[in-house]
C-alpha cells in the first residue's frame, strides 16, 4: 500500500539530496567507471563534486564555498549579485573516477567524447522545466558561455543539479530579450547580468534526486518561510509501500544532519 510523507528542506539539504540524487544517475556511474566527468563551479555542483569524491574513494576534502565563483549573497540593503571573494578551488575534472584538475575548460571539453558528461548548476528554473544561468562575464560569457558550443556540437550530455528554490513564473525565452549589461541600469547592489538558457540539459531537482535513488513519487507542494527557513521547500513523497517508505525516511533523517551552506565573502 502506498505511503505518504512531507519533508521541508532548507537549501543545503536540497543541494544534498539533489547531489546525491545525480550521483546516483545510471550514466555518472558508467562514466565514473569509464569516461569523463567535468563539475563546473556552483555552490549546488560542490556538494555533487564532495559526493563523486566519496562513490570514487578520493578522500580529499575541500571547503564546499571554495567551488564557487558568482553567487548572491546579503548585500547593504539589498541581495547582492557578486563573486566569490575567497579561496576558489580548481575545476575538476573525474576522469575514469581519478581526479584532475581543470586548468582550460575549453580546451579539456574539445577531447570529451560520447557519453563523458558536463554538470553545471543554474540560477533559474522556468515553467517549462529550462534551467538558466546568470552571466556577468561579457568577456567569455561564465562558464556556460565558453563551452556551450562544445557541448552542443558534440552532442555531450549536461546534467543541471538545481532546487526548486531557484523555480520562476517568467519565461526564459523571453527574459533572455530583457537581461542583459546593456539592457539594463545598475542592479540595486552587485553587478549586472545577462541571462543564459539551457535547453538541452538534463535538469535534477529534489524531486527527479528522489524518484532516481527510491522506488517513489515526488511533488512540490510548497515554498519559503522565516527566521532562518527562507529558501526552503516541501516535498511530498509517496513510496510505493511501507518498507520503501521506512528506507526513504531513514535516508531523509540523514539529509537533516546537513550543515548550513556558509558562502566565502
Amino acid at each position: 500500500m502506498k505511503t505518504r510523507k512531507v519533508y521541508v528542506l532548507n537549501p543545503s539539504q536540497s543541494k544534498r539530496l539533489i547531489a546525491k540524487g545525480v550521483c546516483g544517475l545510471p550514466q555518472i556511474q558508467a562514466a565514473l567507471e569509464s569516461g569523463k566527468i567535468f563539475v563546473a563551479r556552483g555552490s549546488t555542483n560542490a556538494y555533487v563534486l564532495d559526493e563523486l569524491y566519496r562513490q570514487a574513494g578520493i578522500e580529499e576534502k575541500f571547503n564546499l564555498a571554495d567551488y564557487t565563483m558568482g553567487q548572491v549573497i546579503p548585500g547593504i540593503k539589498f541581495m547582492n549579485w557578486t563573486t566569490n571573494k575567497g579561496k576558489i578551488y580548481p575545476e575538476i575534472i573525474l576522469n575514469m573516477g581519478k581526479k584532475e584538475e581543470c586548468m582550460d575548460r575549453v580546451k579539456q571539453l574539445q577531447k570529451f567524447e560520447q557519453n563523458d558528461i558536463v554538470i553545471k548548476g543554474g540560477n533559474a528554473l522556468d515553467p517549462n522545466g529550462i534551467p538558466a544561468v546568470l552571466i556577468g562575464s561579457p568577456k567569455d560569457g561564465g562558464t556556460i558561455g565558453s563551452i556551450q558550443s562544445i557541448i552542443q556540437a558534440k552532442g555531450l550530455e549536461l546534467i543541471c543539479p538545481i532546487g526548486l528554490e531557484k523555480l520562476i513564473f517568467s519565461e526564459i525565452s523571453e527574459l533572455q530579450h530583457l537581461m542583459g549589461i546593456e539592457n539594463c541600469e545598475h542592479t540595486s547592489e552587485g553587478f549586472k547580468c545577462g541571462i543564459i538558457p539551457m535547453p538541452y540539459a538534463t535538469v535534477i531537482t529534489e524531486l527527479e534526486a528522489l524518484e532516481v535513488l527510491f522506488d517513489c513519487e515526488a511533488y512540490h507542494v510548497s515554498s519559503g518561510g522565516v527566521g532562518g527557513a527562507e529558501g526552503s521547500v516541501a516535498i511530498l513523497i509517496e513510496g510505493m509501500d511501507e518498507e520503501e517508505m521506512q528506507e526513504i525516511d531513514k535516508f531523509m533523517q540523514e539529509i537533516s544532519a546537513e550543515p548550513v551552506y556558509r558562502p566565502n565573502q
